[in-house]
Order: structure tokens, then C-alpha cells, then sequence
């Protein structure tokens, strides 16, 4: 006997799955319609069905699909040509200038652009190279900010505001020395006096 509200197993249609239903509609015996508990849909109460069933029709509609299919008697072309020396909108009609031997009025044909070489660094400034490689293992973190009134030498780091790292590669003389950075090579001012820098 059932009776409206009670709990019975049965197939979900939304789910696709046995679920546990509320009885939603019955004369006690037969259960009309049920409520699903995992997707509260209300449907035609179905009876449990077993997993050979399942299976069986998931294989019924995949070789119906398989057989509707459309075959095809050949691949079918896969269109990749694209048109040569980018671009060049006239290069249909010089060929038929070409084959009909009638001249169209067209523009000369483009010249191709130059091969690109592959493999082959670009020459180096000296002067960056050598910066590169005092550089190579250093992070504005080590350097410090450039200051008049510092005395540096060779081999410090500083930090210029418009040049930014630079390595210290000689003392010129007790208030110049030579720094490397990686757009120049300039002479900075050193050792200044704050007594000067105030008048």
C-alpha cells in the first residue's frame, strides 16, 4: 500500500539515474506520479531500472547516431593557399596578363622581402657587452643612489635617476670618476663638498 508522501525508489527521467522519490499521486496500489529528491522534478513514476538496461540503450543510441551519420566517399579539401607576397590584390590578373600575352595596365609586381637569417646573433656594442657582464649577477639592489658628495670606487654599483645601474670602472681623479651604464659611458662628479653644493 502506498500513500501520498511516501518514500519509494524509482527512475528519474531528468536525472537519468534510480533516485529516491516522494509519491506525489496514487489509488494505493499504483503509484500515478512521484516527486525526485535530487532534482524535485514531479514526473510519471517510472520503476527502478537496472544498469544492463542503462547500458543497453546508451549503446541503442550510439550506433543509431553512428548509423545516420553521413559518410563521406572521399575527405573532404582543406583550403590553404593563401595568397603569395602578402597583400598583393593585383597578382590574379598579372597572371592572366602573362598567359593572354595582353597587357592590363597594372602595377609592377612587388619585390619580395629579404630572406631573414636565422641563427646569426646580431653584432653587440662592445661597451654594452662589457656592461652586460659587470652586470650579469647584480640587482638594483646592490647598487646605491648616486650622490655628489659620495667617493666611489672602482668596481661599486650605483644607481643613477637617468641611467640607472651602472658599475664604476675608474677613478679619472679625487672628484671624477668613469661609469658604465648600459646606454653611455659618462664622467660623474665625486667627493663634492656639501659646503659647496649649499652656497
Amino acid at each position: 500500500m502506498h500513500k501520498v508522501g511516501d518514500q519509494t525508489e524509482g527512475y528519474c527521467q531528468r536525472c537519468r539515474l534510480n533516485t529516491y522519490q516522494t509519491v506525489a499521486a496514487t489509488d494505493g496500489r499504483t503509484i500515478f506520479t512521484a516527486t525526485c529528491r535530487t532534482c524535485r522534478n514531479t514526473m510519471t513514476w517510472k520503476p527502478e531500472v537496472s544498469a544492463e538496461e542503462v547500458r543497453a540503450k546508451q549503446l541503442k543510441k550510439l550506433n543509431k547516431l553512428q548509423r545516420d551519420r553521413p559518410r563521406l566517399s572521399s575527405p573532404p579539401e582543406v583550403i590553404s593557399k593563401r595568397p603569395q607576397r602578402g597583400g598583393d590584390l593585383a597578382g590574379p590578373l598579372r597572371e592572366l596578363s602573362k598567359l593572354t600575352g595582353k597587357p592590363m595596365g597594372l602595377p609592377p609586381e612587388p619585390e619580395a622581402p629579404p630572406p631573414v637569417v636565422v641563427g646569426i646573433p646580431a653584432p653587440v656594442d662592445e661597451r654594452l657587452a662589457r656592461w652586460q657582464q659587470l652586470t650579469a649577477k647584480l640587482s638594483s639592489r646592490d647598487g646605491k643612489p648616486y650622490l655628489l658628495t659620495r667617493t666611489y670606487k672602482p668596481g661599486d654599483v650605483v644607481l643613477h635617476k637617468a641611467h640607472g645601474l651602472g658599475v664604476v670602472e675608474t677613478v679619472i681623479n679625487a672628484g671624477a670618476c668613469m661609469v658604465l651604464f648600459r646606454d653611455q659611458e659618462t664622467v660623474l662628479q665625486m667627493s663634492v663638498s656639501p659646503l659647496s653644493l649649499e652656497r
